[in-house]
């Protein structure tokens, strides 16, 4: 493995958020390929939850249209349904070639994230010269999809099970908090809302709760039973996702 993948990938781990991951790693990856642009594509149950179009400098925005017509009739279509690496090094010849809008592309590659049996992403690249994209950029993107794959679905599967826990949070009757594994304020339910001591958005390390629990990190809400405020009325009890974040739930003494 050489040293640009390994810087490459070190980036990737070092960030949390799957969408943070796909906008630092993306310009990166296209450079990695010596590609003109790339995006990358990320899917649940075959639907896109995310989508990063970059050049090594700048992003570019399509709509989500344009996506949906590329997965169901494009290269990217052609990857998702064959579950492989897709390579198309003439776009004007290729039949599977249908444009997202920039008729400067001339030869493109789509490979597949595949994870758990599954395929979560799709990732793209594209030049604008007719065969410059050739059989070892396919292998070199391949290589690529394989070792980020499991990157990607730890963060995406992190942030459905965030996704989840809002919904409980949000319909809990007594007050209730969520934060996420980094220490950030996800969700605080009207009944704790009306407390005023902790505030999203925001860091728990600046709220009140923080003082009121008597713990330094979201790391340490893992106590068992209830834990007493310290000026408060209330008692606490957590439930730990390890991983994903901390659900904190009062109740009246």
């Amino acid at each position: 493995m050489n040293a640009e993948l390994i810087d490459l990938l070190e980036l990737v781990a070092k960030h949390h958020e799957v969408a943070t991951m796909a906008t630092k790693a993306m310009p990166l990856m296209v450079e990695y390929l010596g590609a003109d642009n790339g995006s990358l594509l990320l899917l649940s149950q075959e639907r896109v939850v995310h989508k990063v179009l970059a050049t090594k400098e700048t992003f570019t925005q399509v709509s989500d249209h344009k996506v949906r017509t590329v997965i169901a009739e494009g290269l990217a279509g052609w990857a998702l349904q064959h579950r492989q690496g897709g390579l198309a090094s003439n776009t004007s010849l290729d039949a599977r070639w249908t444009s997202m809008g920039d008729a400067s592309i001339g030869s493109a590659l789509v490979v597949p994230l595949l994870s758990r049996n599954a395929v979560i992403g799709l990732l793209s690249f594209h030049h604008a010269k007719p065969g410059f994209l050739r059989e070892r950029h396919l292998a070199r993107a391949a290589e690529l999809a394989q070792l980020i794959a499991p990157m990607f679905d730890v963060a995406l599967t992190a942030e459905a099970s965030l996704e989840t826990l809002s919904h409980i949070c949000r319909s809990a009757s007594q007050p209730s908090v969520l934060l996420d594994w980094h220490g950030n304020v996800r969700v605080v339910n009207l009944a704790m809302k009306t407390l005023d001591i902790v505030w999203s958005p925001g860091q728990f390390s600046q709220s009140l709760l923080q003082r009121e629990l008597g713990v330094d990190t979201v790391v340490q809400c893992d106590w068992e039973g209830l834990r007493a405020l310290k000026t408060l009325p209330f008692e606490a009890q957590s439930f730990p996702f390890s991983g994903v974040g901390v659900w904190i739930q009062l109740s009246s003494r």
